[in-house]
């Protein structure tokens, strides 16, 4: 059984589109895509749909990759963004990587491109993870920290004042909460 994908494309070419859905599909993926062209379009798609990657050309007739990946940043959400162009000029693809792209193809070689969308999934799979694991960790702590007032509140302050009675108490703290709860 294959892997699904759901893949946004902002490209302005139908066939371009095709070709990029037809090779992640030959890599062994079940794709769901929509191309989209003008920013409008790509903010309503983000809002619309949990994306596992969005694939962008560069150049537009109304829209460009900077574009999207600005906008993509503004929405707060993890989607690898990988921009795929037929020639944007070394320093133009340096730039767009430094603003937060994660990758960037040529469209007359796109033997990267499964490869690519790999990669950039799973480790946005591992960052999502890895997010998920720091709540719950910082949940637990703070059950923790109020289990461990509550316990302390239940422990006496002073041991009573019993004419004619001597009175003596040890207790061995438990490490976190817990362990044997006595009064006098």
């Amino acid at each position: 059984m294959s892997e699904s994908l759901k893949v946004l494309i902002i490209e302005d070419s139908a066939l371009d589109a095709k070709v990029l859905v037809g090779l992640v599909k030959a890599g062994g993926y079940e794709v769901t895509s929509e191309r989209v062209e003008t920013s409008k379009e790509f903010t309503t798609a983000l809002d619309n749909e949990k994306w596992d990657v969005i694939l962008a050309d560069y150049n537009l007739p109304e829209f460009n990759g900077a574009e999207g990946l600005k906008l993509l940043q503004e929405s707060g959400q993890d989607i690898p963004f990988i921009v795929i162009s037929g020639g944007i000029g070394e320093d133009l693809a340096v730039q767009i990587m430094k603003s937060g792209a994660h990758d960037y193809l040529m469209k007359g070689n796109l033997a990267r491109l499964v490869p690519a969308v790999e990669r950039e999934v799973r480790e946005a799979r591992d960052r999502t993870r890895h997010r998920e694991a720091e709540t719950a960790l910082h949940a637990a702590n703070e059950q923790m920290r109020i289990a461990r007032e509550i316990q302390q509140r239940l422990f006496p302050k002073d041991a009573p004042d019993l004419k004619g009675y001597d009175l003596a108490g040890l207790t061995e703290s438990a490490e976190e909460t817990g362990g044997d709860y006595y009064d006098f």
